[in-house]
């Protein structure tokens, strides 16, 4: 009689091992198995297909009759739309008592925690490990504090970078529009030597038409100016997805590092110019130390003879003033209701017509401002010299203390007096401010009251006559235009002389 091996003398694990070796090595039926060890046959098979025991196995998920109904509530509270605040992150027990207070949910709380505990154990979102490519930028705006000349105010600041190399450029603006966008551009393809061939944006109004909705997919309806600036430079644009500053990691953490190291704490300076020199030199310094950017360099495409600039139509107004974007610019009164065309850039504004340029002023930031220039009013003032006193073009220019000591000693209450004044305007027009501040001063101090003594002090001091004078006297009357002979002709004469 063969020996039997009873369940109950041996351990489970060792009855598994029992049964799989009596069937596979020792090629017992699965019959015989189950009845030396007293085991269902269907058991037996299952063991011998089986290396372990299996364990036991749900033919069904478990029900959840309290907790199902809120599941969805539980995962947009966990997952919302817009992500929390490191820092203000609901734990699982706050949405536990949201789900109470607000939704109705009568289950314990530890149905709660345990499922969004699964819910965050979860696998998050995979990246790809990428590298940088030699010859490809990424852009971007960002907003610091500075202060430029005693005054504190808020910077623009355009970003370019070369991830491969890591150098970048940097450069500072009162405001962030379509110029400042393209000058930066220029700026930077410059300092880098050459044009990117592929850089990365967000999707700025200025750069991407608003449409109906959202922007979806890859497809941008590109402004203009942003056309003409990719048409010039002949670089590919490529627009990263909404809310994605990972499409664009390098320059957003090159924005962290600028912020943290060059505006910390706030620089100072007397201009923007200045400003962005100061940002320039340090740039040049990564540039220099760079080890990588010969092979960026290498990539780069040859930068074009290109200014950036807008280009703007507008109409002079009564007060001989255009006005773009709340701010108004002066041009020559002989301009009036005609139409012009304005050359906008980041600092000035050029003003034309047809082709010929009639003002250039200092660009203005602030709504409502005037820039005016007094040359542009003289030919009026003359006519209408009264209005010399309160002239915004002549207050605004900001004339020394002896233009005004002068107008004071001048001013007899008629148009005698105004006349007289406008005429030492004129004077400034032609010689400059400061040799007609030096001569009213010898003016003033003689007691002189005529234009025409106060040229020839201009003249005798600084020996210097315009080519052609044209001017009239403080009576109305028209003075001849006077030729001044070149000194060639009076060699001629001294060798006709000798």
């Amino acid at each position: 009689m063969s020996h039997v091996v009873r369940p109950l003398e041996v351990h489970g694990v060792q009855v598994y091992e029992l049964v799989r070796r009596s069937v596979l090595v020792q090629g017992k039926s699965i019959r015989q198995v189950s009845i030396d060890l007293c085991l269902d046959w269907r058991t037996v098979k299952k063991m011998a297909s089986e290396p372990v025991p299996p364990g036991y196995r749900f033919q069904s998920s478990r029900g959840r009759p309290k907790l199902g109904p809120f599941m969805s509530t539980i995962e947009k509270l966990v997952f919302p739309d817009i992500p929390y605040p490191v820092k203000q992150t609901p734990t699982a027990q706050r949405i536990y008592e949201l789900l109470v207070e607000h939704h109705g949910y009568t289950g314990g709380s530890s149905q709660v925690r345990a499922y969004v505990a699964d819910l965050r154990s979860r696998p998050k979102e995979a990246f790809i490990p990428l590298v940088s490519i030699p010859g490809e930028s990424e852009s971007d705006f960002k907003e610091s504090w500075v202060e430029i000349a005693g005054k504190r105010e808020k910077a623009h600041c355009f970003l370019m970078v070369l991830p491969f190399s890591d150098v970048w450029f940097c450069a500072c603006y009162p405001k962030e529009n379509a110029e400042t966008f393209a000058d930066g551009h220029d700026r930077a393809f410059k300092f880098f030597g050459g044009v990117s061939r592929r850089s990365v944006y967000d999707n700025a109004g200025y750069a991407v038409k608003r449409g109906s909705g959202p922007i979806k997919g890859r497809e941008r309806n590109l402004t203009d100016s942003f056309t003409e600036l990719q048409s010039r430079y002949l670089f590919e644009a490529v627009f990263a997805n909404t809310y994605s500053g990972n499409e664009k990691g390098s320059v957003e953490r090159k924005v962290a590092v600028i912020r943290s190291r060059l505006f910390s704490p706030v620089p100072k300076a007397d201009s923007w110019e200045d400003l962005n020199q100061m940002l320039y030199e340090k740039a040049l310094k990564v540039k220099e130390a760079s080890e990588r950017f010969a092979e960026d360099a290498a990539r780069l495409l040859p930068v074009p003879d290109y200014q950036p600039e807008r280009l703007v139509s507008a109409k002079v107004d009564k007060l001989c003033l255009v006005c773009f974007e709340t701010c108004h610019y002066s041009v020559p009164t002989q301009f009036v209701g005609r139409k012009v065309t304005l050359k906008v850039r980041p600092f000035e504004i050029e003003i034309f017509s047809d082709s010929e340029r009639i003002a250039h002023h200092e660009r203005c930031f602030e709504k409502g401002r005037y820039r005016t220039d007094y040359t542009h009013y003289l030919d009026l003032l003359e006519r209408k010299p009264r209005a010399v006193r309160c002239a915004m073009p002549v207050l605004q220019a900001g004339f020394p203390e002896e233009f005004e000591s002068f107008r004071q000693r001048v001013d007899d209450n008629t148009s005698a007096g105004d006349r007289r004044f406008v005429a030492v305007l004129r004077l400034a027009s032609e010689f400059g401010i400061d040799k007609v501040k030096a001569a009213l001063s010898i003016a003033l101090a003689r007691g002189i009251r005529e234009p025409f003594d106060v040229r020839l002090l201009v003249i005798r001091q600084f020996d210097e006559v315009p080519a052609s004078s044209k001017w009239e006297s403080s009576t109305g009357t028209l003075c001849p235009n006077v030729e001044r002979a070149s000194l060639s002709e009076y060699a001629k004469l001294l060798e006709v002389a000798a």
